[in-house]
């Protein structure tokens, strides 16, 4: 089950001095098997920010998945209010990105990626489910800026397919 933190003092709350954007482009809460990242992102056309929450677990909406759960995650994406610092209010609504606001949002996703990694090693399948909440314009172009962000930055070993549904990717290695 995942968990929703509804505020500040409840997210910093057990949280290490060196989680946080003192070194790190994201926060992080860890609940069990399942990884909380927390970030932001400007945007294109204002001064404004936007906040995500990235849930990395292992629970999917749209794929079967066999195998030790040691062996894969799955990412699920949500827009949370852009005062994210102050006050971690979700959004679940879905939410539109465009230009190259979506190449920065898969740059920041993909750190939080590396960081999950880093402390899992043994994943070797990840099931991307964010487009359950990401609208985006074009036929095959999620897949497209997924992919090459996705390889460079988790390097050529990873691959991408389509997963069991239109909106399930599969990155393996």
């Amino acid at each position: 089950m995942t968990k929703i933190v509804t505020s500040f003092d409840q997210f910093i709350s057990g949280m290490n001095e060196s989680d946080g954007f003192g070194t790190s482009p994201f926060l992080l809460e860890k609940s069990g098997d399942v990884y909380h990242y927390f970030f932001n992102i400007d945007q294109e056309s204002s001064e404004d920010q936007m906040g995500f929450h990235l849930i990395v677990g292992k629970y999917s909406d749209n794929e079967v998945i066999e195998g030790p759960k040691n062996s894969y995650c799955v990412l699920t994406l949500n827009q949370i209010a852009s005062e994210v610092i102050d006050d971690i209010a979700v959004d679940k609504e879905k939410f539109k990105m465009e230009g190259n606001e979506i190449s920065r949002l898969m740059e920041s996703i993909f750190k939080c990626v590396n960081s999950y990694l880093e402390a899992n090693s043994k994943v070797v399948r990840i099931y991307d489910e964010m487009q359950d909440n990401l609208e985006f314009d074009g036929k095959g172009e999620y897949m497209e800026y997924m992919k090459s962000i996705a390889i460079s930055q988790l390097g050529g070993n990873w691959s991408i397919q389509q997963g069991a549904t239109q909106k399930s990717i599969i990155i393996s290695r």
